[in-house]
């Protein structure tokens, strides 16, 4: 099922969708359609993980991702950039870039699996 037709179904829930969200490459847009099994993670970490960007794409402000408890935001240090990460599970996570700031603001999904 693509991100958009969940997105339709929660818009009648009149929540505001604000952040757009991108990926880097067509293999991470595969978690929004019926191909994301070829991601090779477990199921339970795919409903999750789409459950995730619907949160994501829902905030308004990247301030809000602090306020959702659950997905445990955090920006990351190193290498000169600044990639940040929100949880998906208690071992898988997503993270990603943000260029822009409220209504304007892109989140480049970056990667979806096990940093660990």
């Amino acid at each position: 099922m693509a991100l958009s037709c969940l997105l339709t179904r929660i818009s009648h829930w009149a929540i505001n969708l604000i952040m757009e969200v991108k990926f880097a490459n067509d293999d991470l847009a595969r978690i929004c359609t019926d191909e994301a099994h070829k991601l090779g993670l477990p199921v339970a970490v795919i409903r999750a993980a789409r459950k995730t960007l619907i949160k994501l794409e829902a905030a308004t402000f990247e301030s809000d991702l602090f306020n959702l408890g659950g997905l445990d935001y955090k920006v990351l240090k190193g290498n000169g950039n600044d990639t940040r990460q929100v949880r998906v599970n208690k071992q898988y996570r997503i993270q990603f870039t943000v260029v822009g700031e409220g209504t304007g603001a892109i989140a480049t999904i970056t990667f979806i699996g096990d940093p660990h």
